[in-house]
């Protein structure tokens, strides 16, 4: 039985218990979610320290489709003021109350309207021309997946180059490609005439596999970092959770009525807390379109809000790999937290990506 075959065998199995979607209904709407989400920061002082190993570098907080060349983007050209020094910092000392200067390297990934943006010490870089809607970087930085107009999954390197199909048949909107934490796997929607069949496609063979669970009315996939849990929306504006597998899914309690989110952002290594954009009564859900936008961290086991010691307006939650939060506000400040929401670092963005909608950290 080939893929096809056994996706046909799969999606026949789940297609009397499947609730229909609406895609028209939902629509992509790109320019209501633009007009939303991209003003996110405004008034940020153009201040930022830099490693010299080419990475970010924070100041020590108290603790408490055929790709083109990646494109420099001359006219936001980054300019980055207080340089670190080259002589090792000091360490952290309980008689001084100077900030010690903390490196973080990688890169930050960004969507701008459609574009994919490549934040690096030395430049910015527009790395994919096309596909931010539904783009997201590997876990290794060393990969980028998104689907295409036509419905193809495409893989690229870490420029936008050498672009691979590996899926075709994926469904564009509110099913973005969710990568596996070690980096070859990624989680897809197929189907059609509203039935969607989520499964695993291992990049390197381009074969896809569906999940022996389907969590029902379920898009907006993330998957933790530890491997073993999914985070998603509903149609009904819920936040629901399920094994890797797609079984045990259970929605978020809490979620309903005056509180909903019909987009989580990011999901914590363990599954345990995820970051949301939480609409109150009459706010309008918006569309299936992602939001790359999170104003409240939520536990998952009991749909409580998560307090975190952050100043100003939140914009984005960002889970790392090992648990750190990068917390976003709307003046522009990136904050890092430990696992413990003690606080670790501060930055101010630089004003070239300050209308751009943060989409990830990678290491490298």
């Amino acid at each position: 039985m080939n893929d096809d075959d056994l996706l046909r065998d799969r999606l026949r199995q789940i297609g009397d218990q499947a609730e229909p979607i609406d895609f028209v209904d939902r629509s992509l709407a790109r320019s209501k979610r633009i007009g939303r989400n991209r003003k996110l920061i405004s008034g940020a002082a153009l201040v930022a320290v830099l490693a010299l190993a080419g990475g970010v570098t924070w100041q020590l907080g108290p603790r408490g489709t055929n790709q083109s060349t990646p494109a420099v983007i001359p006219s936001i050209a980054p300019s980055f003021t207080d340089l670190p020094p080259t002589s090792p910092p000091p360490s952290p000392s309980s008689s001084s109350s100077e900030p010690v200067a903390e490196s973080i390297t990688g890169p930050f990934y960004y969507a701008d309207s459609d574009r994919l943006v490549r934040l690096t010490s030395s430049d910015v870089k527009v790395v994919l021309p096309a596909g931010a809607y539904s783009a997201n970087v590997s876990p290794d930085g060393a990969r980028i997946a998104f689907v295409d107009e036509r419905g193809n999954v495409v893989v690229t390197d870490r420029n936008g180059r050498q672009p691979r199909t590996v899926a075709r048949g994926a469904i564009t909107a509110g099913y973005e490609p969710a990568w596996s934490p070690d980096s070859t796997k990624l989680l897809v929607g197929k189907g059609g005439e509203g039935v969607v069949a989520m499964g695993i496609v291992t990049v390197a063979s381009a074969t896809f596999t569906p999940l022996r669970h389907q969590p029902p009315d379920a898009f907006h996939f993330l998957w933790s970092a530890d491997g073993e849990h999914l985070a998603y929306a509903t149609g009904s504006c819920g936040i629901g959770v399920a094994d890797a597998d797609g079984g045990n899914a259970r929605l978020v309690p809490g979620f309903g009525g005056q509180r909903h989110s019909c987009d989580p952002y990011s999901v914590s290594p363990d599954g345990g807390l995820v970051a949301v954009n939480l609409r109150t009564g009459d706010q309008p859900d918006g569309d299936i379109g992602r939001d790359l936008f999170a104003n409240a961290l939520i536990d998952t086991r009991t749909g409580r809000n998560v307090s975190l010691p952050v100043s100003g307006e939140i914009t984005a939650i960002l889970f790392e790999p090992d648990g750190d939060l990068l917390v976003r506000t709307r003046d522009g400040r990136l904050t890092l937290l430990a696992p413990d929401h003690t606080v670790k670092a501060h930055l101010t963005e630089p004003a070239t990506v300050r209308d751009f909608d943060l989409l990830v950290h990678t290491p490298k």
